[in-house]
């Protein structure tokens, strides 16, 4: 049996995964941060692992994974979101909003929520991004000459905040199941459509069965539906033989970056469909 990890894209994880910045070795410890309406707080976790100080400063905006025409998932972001986008963006208050973190060291960030007194009870979302400068990497300068050009660099990194209000769900459709062989792999795409009041955070587990029920290759990929979600993920089936296999997809509330606490529960779901391998 072949196992693979679907690929999904680098907007994903800055969504909702750990980030790490490679020229200043910031981390967020936060994969996600879940806050409710009874206390209304919670916290950002900033690792600086390298051995330089750097300067951060915290900010929030409104954003949430879609896929483009080919299946590639992105995180699509709102200046100015309608009113009918669930956005708890304006109403997050970081403590501090700047500060600076020595090498080796870690701080904690506090976030408050302060929503209108009248606020409908489900789930809203915001992006929680920390920016970080600190130390200068060298782009070179003119051949003979004394001068020397160095570029200040820059790392965002995001993580997704969830608010939730009262007792919000979530659940999650699956349609238009599809696959076909290219190269090595069987690439398939499927439509998700987010139920309920709430954004289903998950997975998805597709698995390739032989005529005998044999599993011969399997994945899994993380995500978040917020609206709606096509993404194309792919399994290895190189050296399998010739003919007719079943791809099954099942979308569960489960996924290895995030704990248990943090997903709201679902029935999972399945979709299967028929394919040829040549």
């Amino acid at each position: 049996m072949r196992t693979a990890w679907a690929a999904g894209s680098a907007a994903l994880l800055l969504a909702l995964l750990p980030a790490r910045g490679l020229a200043q070795s910031l981390m967020v410890a936060s994969p996600a941060i879940v806050i409710d309406d009874k206390g209304r707080t919670g916290t950002l976790t900033l690792i600086n692992d390298g051995i330089t100080p750097v300067e951060v400063s915290v900010s929030t905006f409104c954003g949430y994974p879609v896929t483009d025409s080919i299946g590639r998932m992105y995180l699509r972001t709102f200046a100015a979101p309608d009113d009918t986008m669930p956005c708890a963006a304006k109403w997050i208050q970081s403590f501090p909003r700047r500060l600076r973190i020595d090498a080796k060291s870690r701080a904690t960030v506090r976030l408050l929520v302060t929503p209108p007194p009248d606020l409908p009870p489900r789930e809203y979302w915001a992006r929680v991004m920390a920016a970080a400068t600190g130390g200068q990497v060298g782009i070179g300068g003119l051949p003979d000459s004394a001068i020397q050009a160095t570029l200040k660099v820059e790392i965002r990194s995001v993580v997704g905040l969830f608010y939730r209000r009262g007792n919000p769900s979530t659940g999650v459709a699956l349609e238009a199941l599809r696959a076909a062989p290219m190269a090595d792999s069987l690439v398939g795409r499927v439509l998700l459509t987010r139920q309920a009041d709430a954004a289903f955070v998950g997975s998805l587990k597709a698995s390739l069965s032989d005529t005998t029920g044999k599993i011969r290759s399997r994945g899994q990929l993380p995500l978040g539906v917020y609206y709606t979600l096509e993404p194309r993920f792919a399994l290895p089936i190189a050296g399998l033989p010739a003919g007719r296999y079943t791809l099954s997809v099942e979308a569960v509330s489960s996924r290895p970056d995030l704990p248990s606490d943090m997903l709201l529960p679902t029935v999972p779901v399945h979709q299967t469909v028929e394919v040829m391998l040549p």
